[in-house]
């Protein structure tokens, strides 16, 4: 994982979202849905934003991770798991999109839930969200 910056490229507002993807390698489309969402449960997802924005410094060129080119035909989307699944899969799609063990999403999860609701809330967001994979 790269130095934690705001993008100058990857930008809506103030390129949290963009500086967090470039940061991490995970689509900033996730980061920007969970910060809208959590907008709208009690408002923390603004603070954090804010927070972010106001501490981060500026990200340069050297910042962006450098992806490897995808092979023709390579599918990059993120799908929930037929084999790695306990209520839909998303999880376990969640996991393999960002290599981690399948478990550290789960109680990330849990702890989302528990701590306002907005666990729950992702979840049902991204069953609708990603298709099941083939």
């Amino acid at each position: 994982m790269k130095k934690l910056h705001l993008s100058s490229q990857d930008r809506i507002i103030g390129g949290v979202c963009g500086g967090l993807s470039e940061s991490t390698g995970v689509n900033s489309g996730i980061f920007r849905a969970v910060f809208v969402v959590s907008i709208f449960i009690g408002g923390m997802g603004l603070l954090v934003y804010i927070i972010l924005l106001a501490i981060l410094p500026r990200g340069t060129k050297k910042d962006i991770i450098n992806v490897e080119v995808e092979e023709e035909g390579e599918d990059t989307r993120i799908r929930r798991s037929r084999t790695n699944s306990m209520i839909a899969g998303v999880c376990g799609g969640l996991a393999v999109y960002l290599h981690w063990d399948v478990s550290i999403i789960r109680i990330l999860f849990i702890i989302m839930t528990m701590a306002g609701g907005i666990g729950a809330i992702l979840y049902l967001l991204f069953w609708f969200m990603f298709p099941l994979e083939d």
